[in-house]
């Protein structure tokens, strides 16, 4: 994907079962901020299969874009550029779950 890269990516095809933990694991060699891991979900609470994750650096983020269509458990997992506000919107929306 091209763009700046901010720190912030978005993940998509998660198995609905991730939990945080899944996530920080999956980016452990890329320096993720575990606490801003932040899974979406539907209307009817249940998993979207989407996350967004900052990482300590814009740096880490463009080297975790190596794990772009990588899998986890049986999915396959998409990743895109992603910044600060649409993090922010998902924090303030899914954040307490």
């Amino acid at each position: 994907q091209v763009g700046e890269h901010t720190g912030y990516l978005r993940m998509r095809g998660l198995p609905f079962s991730s939990a945080k933990e899944d996530i920080a694991k999956f980016f452990e060699s890329y320096s993720p901020v575990s606490d801003s891991i932040v899974l979406t979900y539907r209307s009817d609470g249940r998993a979207t299969g989407e996350a967004y994750v900052a990482f300590e650096t814009p740096e880490d983020s463009k080297r975790a874009m190596e794990l772009h269509r990588k899998s986890m458990g049986n999915r396959y997992i998409e990743l895109f550029l992603s910044n600060k506000e649409e993090h922010g919107r998902a924090l303030a929306r899914f954040g307490n779950r």
